[in-house]
Formats: C-alpha cells, structure tokens, sequence
C-alpha cells in the first residue's frame, strides 16, 4: 500500500512537471510573435538589447528579418493577389507553388526587381519593357508609322534598338533611340548584335517583362497588357508564337552525332520573356553572350533566343495565337477578330500584298493597313474620327 502511495505522488509530480513545461512553450511561442521583439544586426532582439534564446531563433548573424506578424500580413496579400490572378486568368488554374515562392525572401544582387512589395502589385504598362528593332534606313518611313500609332500609347515603355544616330527620332522617343553600333545589314551576326544590347538593356532595367517585336509590327497595347496580367513576372514565361509547324532540328554543338529539337517564337510577331526567365539566361545571355551562341549554332537571334531558354535551360514556349508575323496569311483575319489580336504585321512578295483586310484608309495612303488597324482599333483618336469605314479590295 506503502509502495502505491509513493509511486502515486511520482506520477503527480511528473505530471506537474509535464504541464508546467507545456505552459513555459507555449510561453515562448506568444513571446515569438509579439511586437517587443525587433530585427537587428545579429538576429532578433527584444527592447533591452537582449538576444532572446527560446525555441525557434537562430544564434548564428542573419540579416535584418520581418517579425511573424508581419509574415502575416504577406501571406493575407498572397491570397488577395491570388483571387485578383484568377480574375485575369484565362488559360486554367494558377500554380500555387509557383505563386508561393513569391514569399520568399529574395536574395542576391536582382533583390530590388523581386521586392516583396512590388511582387504583389498587379502588373502595369510601365512593368513592360518594349523592344523594337529596326535600321537607319527605316527611321523616316516604318518607325515613324510606329510612333504615329501605337508607340503613342506607350512612348515612355518603348526603345528604339538601331544601327545610327538619329538626333530626331531620339527626340521623338524621349531619348529612348539606342544605337547598338551594329552592322546595318540583315545578317545573322547583325540581328544577334542587336538582340544581345536589347536584352543587356532590359536587364539594367527593373521591369517585369521584356516585349520584342520588328519595326513591321503592331502592338494593340491593351491586349498585351491582359495578356502579360494573366501570368506571374517572377516565374518563367516565354510567350510567343512560331511561325513553323514542328520544332527546329539541328546537331547538338556539344555532343557529336546527338540532334536536339526546340521551339522558338519568331521575332516577326513578337515574344514576351518575364524577370524571373531573364534572369536564368544570364549565364548565356548577359554581357553580349547572345552573339556567341549565335554563332555557335549559326542561327539567327529568334532561333538563338529559342534555343538558349528550350535547349539550355528545358524550358517551354507557351504559345499565344493573338501574335502575328508576315510568314502567315493575315488577309485571313477578320475585323470581328481585331480587338482581341496582340500583333499585327505586313509584308510583299512580288506584287501580291499580303496585309490584313481591315476598313479605313485607302490603299495608295495606308499600303501597310497598319495605321487603319490603328483607327478601327480606337476609333475615339481625333485623326480617326473622320475616316471611312470601308473594307479595302
């Protein structure tokens, strides 16, 4: 009976002491949370300059970190910027994990483009970077179309990637007229050259996204903004659209005997590459790499482009059938189609036109249709108002 009795108080006593233990956790995960406790050089630190030593903190130096509440509130916007993505949405549901990795922490010398402030923000026009390549010789006739009509739109966002200065056209552009000192010729070198400064350019920018397209092209703005509002910056997206039916074909360079395949998206329509992809081509890329894998593979800059986000680092071309080049039939297009397109272009081949069919301007003044496709677009613009709705022939 003796023995039961003492065994009984044990048992009590380490029960005691269990509870005690759970209500001193408990405790320490309060302390954790609360306000008192402030980022500082090596760790948190509560208001008498002491270093906490309860469960959950680091001992060894760490840089400046956000109190849990404040986790908190990120993880609230995270869920409110969901909703608002999903609102956007068209092509199917959001990734969550990829979406989630915008909590992180970032790291590494690109912090400020991946701040977590701005993550959260919506994209806008002056997240887009717009790249449009063209020569000397085209300054007087297709750039100036470009800034007639839709670089208007978006003259801040927009720079010109030539081969000469050009003292007007840069007056026109707000200063945004770079000259890559590339050759004026079409060759392969002379298109990578240029590829290469545009792509350099964008990097020492902090925007989201970097939108190349050819001096023959137009860009209906609103609809590249909802597109680019359907997709996450800091994932990676290589939006375009290919202008041949399977993927190219080619030897790899670095195993003899091996093919490789991969897509690309023609630079006549125009392609889209986020932050986060930008930042992974870096490596093969960045500080006029762009020119050596161009000639390595002896492709031209699209295919280069193509090559380095399919091939080297595996990943996919999404591709967007709103963008359109001179390598398809656009007289195909109907008006009832416009407003919902991203690209336009036009081309000759011999004396047949192959231009979108779209009512306004006559032939003689508007050969390309791209200032009619501006016009039918937004037709409320003070020199559309009086134009003539007609379908041209």
């Amino acid at each position: 009976m003796r023995l039961t009795v003492k065994r009984s108080v044990q048992l009590a006593m380490l029960l005691v002491c269990m509870v005690s233990l759970h209500v001193i956790y408990r405790q320490d995960n309060v302390k954790s949370e609360g306000p008192e406790l402030h980022p500082g050089k090596f760790g948190l630190w509560n208001k008498d300059g002491d270093q906490p030593s309860g469960r959950g903190f680091r001992k060894e130096p760490v840089g400046p970190i956000q109190p849990v509440r404040q986790n908190r509130r990120k993880i609230a916007n995270f869920h409110r910027v969901e909703r608002s993505l999903d609102t956007h949405a068209t092509g199917g549901a959001i990734d969550r994990t990829a979406v989630n990795s915008q909590l992180k922490k970032p790291t590494g010398i690109h912090a400020s483009t991946l701040d977590p402030d701005s993550v959260f923000r919506k994209s806008d026009l002056k997240d887009i970077f717009i790249s449009v390549k063209t020569t000397g010789r085209y300054h007087k006739d297709r750039m100036a179309l470009l800034l007639e009509t839709w670089i208007s739109f978006v003259r801040e966002q927009t720079y010109i990637f030539t081969d000469t200065d050009d003292s007007d056209l840069s007056k026109q552009t707000n200063g945004h007229l770079i000259n890559t000192k590339c050759s004026s010729s079409h060759s392969r070198l002379a298109l990578c050259c240029k590829m290469a400064v545009e792509y350099d350019t964008f990097m020492e920018s902090n925007k989201r996204w970097f939108c190349h397209v050819d001096d023959d092209t137009y860009i209906n703005v609103p609809q590249l903004l909802n597109l680019l509002l359907q997709y996450n910056h800091t994932d990676d997206w290589y939006l375009g659209r290919p202008s041949i039916s399977r993927p190219i074909e080619m030897y790899d360079k670095d195993n003899e005997g091996q093919r490789i395949a991969f897509w690309f998206a023609t630079g006549g329509a125009g392609f889209c590459i986020s932050r986060g992809l930008a930042l992974k081509m870096m490596p093969y890329a960045s500080g006029g790499r762009i020119k050596t894998v161009c000639d390595k593979i002896r492709l031209p800059d699209d295919c280069t482009i193509g090559y380095i986000i399919g091939h080297l680092l595996s990943k996919r071309l999404t591709i967007v059938k709103t963008f359109h080049s001179h390598l398809e039939g656009l007289w195909m297009l109907q008006p009832m189609q416009f407003k919902n397109q991203i690209t336009f272009s036009y081309s000759t081949y011999g004396q047949k036109l192959n231009i979108v069919n779209v009512p306004g301007y006559d032939l003689k003044n508007d050969p390309t249709r791209l200032r009619s496709i501006h016009c039918y677009l937004f037709p409320y613009i003070r020199e559309c108002k009086q134009i003539s709705m007609k379908r041209t022939r």
